[in-house]
């Protein structure tokens, strides 16, 4: 994983505001998965296993609707001359 650069507030709420509500919740599970994943997890500890493939699954459908929006929205321009 790369180091994130942070973000300011302001900017994440603008952008939160203008996308759609399934691409908001799974970019939030996404991080989520992604912080539990970075975890260390006990070699032993067959739950912590299966809590991590449950985490793992999250991130894969995050991704996957994540991989199918676009990253703008498509609209037109047209230059008005």
């Amino acid at each position: 994983m790369t180091a994130r650069i942070p973000t300011p507030d302001a900017v994440r709420y603008f952008s939160a505001r203008l996308l759609p509500e399934h691409v908001r919740e799974a970019a939030t599970n996404a991080d989520r998965a992604e912080l539990y994943l970075g975890c260390p997890v006990s070699p032993l500890s067959v739950e912590d296993w299966g809590d991590r493939e449950t985490v793992l699954a999250q991130w894969h459908r995050a991704d996957k609707t994540l991989a199918a929006t676009p990253l703008r929205p498509v609209t037109t321009t047209e230059v008005l001359s």
